[in-house]
């Protein structure tokens, strides 16, 4: 883990994709996952909008970071923001492959010839999965934070997002 010499604004803006991944995470898939998941019986429109929201915030913050390359002059912001980025891609596949093999199991099982009994255990380890994900990445980025918020890079960031030669 390395110290680089920041300022205070560049400390401060290099959080705020860590922080959209983390509300993503944090509120969107535990709380919000939770509420549509005791509203289920009634309606699939929270569990929709929860889908909606996540990939909205993904988008959001993949978008910034690729914006980040060619607009950001700070190389510690930048650094950062591909950091988020990483996660967010890697959240967002195991998002959508998940999601889509839990649906695929949940409407179509039956038509594949399971009872109601392995189809309901086969999305719950599908969903157990996704849920230890979600909590490795709220640490992963909880960490992260910090250290933008201290001024630091990880090694393994700096190894993913090298500095330019003049930082170097």
């Amino acid at each position: 883990m390395s110290d680089i010499q920041t300022s205070d604004a560049e400390r401060k803006r290099s959080r705020h994709l860590h922080a959209a991944l983390l509300f993503n995470l944090v509120v969107n898939h535990i709380f919000l996952f939770l509420m549509a998941l005791t509203l289920i019986k009634l309606s699939t429109i929270p569990m929709a909008l929860m889908a909606i929201i996540s990939i909205s915030l993904l988008g959001y913050i993949l978008v910034k970071a690729k914006h980040s390359l060619a607009n950001e002059p700070s190389w510690f912001i930048r650094c950062h923001w591909q950091l988020a980025a990483k996660r967010a891609r890697l959240f967002l596949i195991l998002f959508l492959v998940l999601g889509i093999l839990s649906v695929a199991f949940f409407y179509g099982g039956h038509a594949m010839g399971f009872k109601g009994v392995a189809i309901t255990a086969f999305t719950s380890i599908l969903g157990l999965v996704f849920m230890v994900a979600v909590l490795g990445l709220v640490v992963l980025e909880f960490d992260a934070e910090h250290q933008a918020k201290a001024g630091k890079i990880s090694a393994g960031a700096i190894a993913y997002y090298p500095p330019p030669k003049e930082n170097a």
